[in-house]
């Protein structure tokens, strides 16, 4: 049997979801039971009433014992002392009802079904087996008189009395079906999760391709930020020095427009070299980058920007230039669209991730309306290493945009 990795929370809802599910069946049998048997003058000790009330109560112990497991090996083991229950159960039902004679080895179908999906293969073959011996048991313990015979139809023959019928059932028609159906739901759960394993792996791959593209584009983008800020944006400044020192040679008015473009081209050159990545991000880390965006975004704009930043302690660059981009993309956002007074920025870390939530005071988003570019980057990026994006907002009371982030401490660069 193939292991799927980190699936033991998913495994441990779908058997609960399991059991609820027997329970609302046989629940509602025995409901049913409650309205018919004394409008048809049936017994209250007629098995086919308490026998799946007994079956219906067992599912809330098991339940319980489900709910506290924390280990995938203790919840195989719970979950098959579950259907060995379930299994005797349904052989006291089959005795009760009639043994060999009737259809009550087809009883146990859904008993191996499931325990061949669920289980590993040890304990799933080992509810088979006991399956097949509990039946066996009840019709040959029929057949030498151990057991009394006992049916709920009255004027049927004896046939449990010949061996070879006997023997029939027991091997044809409950050996033999279970065992295909063991092999056969095996078989499709081994390719299940074999494929869910190949697709876990490209997964994998997938989400280092994109960590190695992230780091390439910061990379990238720091290289360009620094030949910005150290060749372009000094050249302009030395000809601009240049030309003030020759300001007597050429004419006053013609001097002060040159300069003033020079100016503009400066300025421009540090806000690219500051958006493609801060010089703070690299000296300082993620919290001071943030609160000196936060001031600039004050002094650009109407805009005030509160900043609650857990703590200052570096994370790894690419998660650094990652959650700066998120919170600067968050920011003009709102700046461009919500019309907003007031934006607060959080960052908290847990043990296992990192989240960012950016809020606003503004108008908020129209229901329905796709996101825009901005926010849609952001998306796109957060997910390429593993995260999430959640947008709260309605009409007036403006919009949280929660971004989590995936980290595990110490791998990321602490210090």
């Amino acid at each position: 049997m193939v292991k799927e990795k980190g699936t033991f929370p998913e495994l441990k809802h779908t058997i609960l979801k399991t059991i609820f599910a027997r329970r609302i069946t046989l629940g509602a049998f025995a409901a049913v039971a409650l309205i018919v048997m004394p409008i048809a003058g049936i017994s209250w000790f007629n098995p086919l009433f308490y026998a799946p009330l007994a079956w219906f109560l067992i599912t809330f112990p098991f339940q319980y014992l489900v709910k506290r497991q924390n280990d995938e090996t203790a919840l195989h083991w719970i979950h098959a002392a579950y259907f060995i229950t379930e299994a005797v159960v349904i052989s006291l039902f089959v005795y009760l009802t009639g043994g060999s004679y009737w259809i009550g080895n087809t009883f146990y179908i859904f008993t191996v079904m499931y325990a061949n999906f669920f289980l590993p293969e040890t304990q799933g073959y080992l509810v088979t087996g006991l399956v097949v011996i509990l039946y066996a048991l009840v019709v040959m313990l029929e057949y030498f008189g151990i057991l009394p015979h006992r049916t709920l139809f009255p004027g049927m023959g004896l046939a449990h009395t010949g061996l070879s019928y006997n023997l029939a059932t027991i091997l044809v028609g409950t050996a033999t079906i279970y065992g295909v159906l063991t092999y056969t739901v095996r078989s499709f759960t081994n390719i299940y999760q074999t494929k869910n394993v190949v697709l876990d792996r490209q997964r994998e791959r997938l989400s280092e391709l994109s960590l190695r593209l992230v780091s390439v584009q910061n990379e990238e983008r720091q290289r360009i930020a620094h030949e910005l800020h150290d060749n372009l944006g000094q050249s302009l400044a030395a000809v601009k020095l240049q030309l003030a020192a020759a300001k007597g040679d050429v004419d006053e008015e013609r001097s002060q427009e040159i300069l003033a473009i020079l100016d503009h081209a400066i300025g421009q050159t540090r806000t690219l070299a500051h958006s493609l990545r801060p010089p703070l991000l690299d000296d300082l880390g993620l919290g001071p980058s943030v609160r000196r965006l936060a001031q600039m975004m004050e002094e650009g704009t109407n805009l005030r920007v509160i900043t609650d930043l857990e703590d200052n302690s570096r994370l790894d660059s690419n998660m650094e230039s990652l959650l700066f981009y998120v919170i600067r993309e968050a920011l003009a956002n709102i700046e461009r669209h919500a019309r907003a007074h007031r934006a607060k920025v959080i960052l908290h870390r847990s043990d296992d991730s990192v989240i960012v939530s950016v809020e606003d005071d503004g108008i908020g988003l129209p229901p329905g309306k796709p996101f825009g570019l901005g926010l849609r980057g952001i998306e796109e990026r957060v997910e390429l290493v593993g995260g999430s994006m959640s947008i709260v907002s309605s009409p007036g009371q403006g919009t949280r945009i929660t971004v989590e982030v995936p980290y595990v401490k110490g791998a990321l660069g602490d210090c």
